[in-house]
């Protein structure tokens, strides 16, 4: 090889590794994704948002083209789930399915290790109304009905959820607080295990998304009232707990989230995937089933949805004057 073509050799190679120093570091690395994604639920296997999700993700991952894992880390009504996701690398390989509670509304009555702000909302792909059921066979038939007992019998009175601080929990301690009853929470980490404890006699009712509905249509448990702003069309007989006269009602969205600092690229592709599965006819049928309303909307969407639901939330907490770990944290 002679020397000028040495020379010229020398200098493309050169060129080239110039070139590839100024590229940006995302043009180096491998595309998006290039190996499975894990998405962690906050809530128990088989609880709705599980189910959902499940079948959301395995249609997603043909979109993606690349398997996306589903994790289920259960507790404290989705919070134990949010504390490992907000300290996981934000490169879009670990996100969580939650419910706006545990993003929202837990950070305004505890102190946890993590806030709102820490996290790219992804999309919301589902909305749902929280019921009250009791047994079939109780004797209480509307939710006056069990406020009259509760009045009458102090402390007998106790109500499963999934955490303390979820908005389940909130508007039993906002009902105790207008009705003027001493009913008793007991946490439980997952829905069933909270509607089995009720099926089994060991506590008196249970509030929770519709985690209850075949139970309620096989007979097995009796709805006295929702939570949501609108009775639900499976069940209109079910008047919402404002007809009753207590002014309060709040629906749940389920959401995708990522750590914050994950890239708008990677949550714009994995926005675009679970938008798509979406509207694949199984799983429109599958929320169907649940009565979990198919509700879209994006992550720019959402960052002010969440903002605008604390903001709410902690006005009804500061209204009913209920105790936070912050206003403990001032009178200590």
């Amino acid at each position: 090889m002679s020397a000028r073509n040495h020379a010229g050799r020398k200098a493309l190679l050169a060129c080239g590794l110039l070139m590839t120093l100024l590229l940006p570091p995302q043009a180096l690395a491998d595309p998006y994704p290039a190996r499975a994604v894990t998405v962690t639920v906050g809530y128990g296997a088989g609880d709705n948002m599980d189910l959902l999700v499940r079948m959301l993700a395995e249609r997603a991952a043909k979109k993606l083209g690349q398997p996306i894992v589903v994790a289920n880390k259960p507790g404290a009504a989705g919070a134990v789930e949010l504390t490992t996701l907000a300290h996981e690398k934000p490169d879009g390989y670990q996100i969580g399915a939650v419910l706006d509670t545990a993003l929202a509304r837990l950070p305004v009555q505890h102190k946890l290790a993590y806030k709102l702000q820490d996290f790219e909302p992804v999309l919301q792909f589902s909305s749902g109304s929280a019921g009250i059921v009791v047994q079939a066979s109780a004797p209480w038939k509307t939710l006056p009905d069990l406020i009259r007992y509760a009045k009458a019998h102090p402390g007998a009175v106790t109500y499963a959820t999934t955490g303390p601080g979820s908005t389940m929990d909130v508007a039993f301690q906002f009902m105790k607080d207008k009705a003027g009853v001493d009913w008793i929470h007991v946490p439980y980490s997952t829905a069933r295990q909270g509607l089995t404890a009720v099926l089994g006699g060991h506590v008196t009712a249970a509030v929770g998304t519709t985690q209850w509905v075949n139970e309620v249509r096989t007979g097995k448990l009796r709805l006295l009232a929702v939570l949501g702003e609108h009775r639900m069309k499976a069940f209109p007989e079910a008047p919402t707990i404002r007809e009753l006269g207590y002014d309060f009602a709040a629906d749940n969205a389920s959401v995708l989230v990522a750590p914050r600092g994950t890239p708008r690229d990677i949550l714009a592709r994995l926005n675009d995937a679970f938008r798509q599965a979406m509207e694949d006819p199984e799983y429109l049928r599958l929320a169907t089933s649940i009565q979990a309303e198919k509700v879209y909307r994006s992550g720019d969407e959402l960052k002010p949805y969440l903002a605008q639901v604390q903001s709410d939330f902690a006005k009804t907490i500061a209204d009913l004057r209920i105790p936070t770990d912050f206003t403990s944290a001032k009178s200590d």
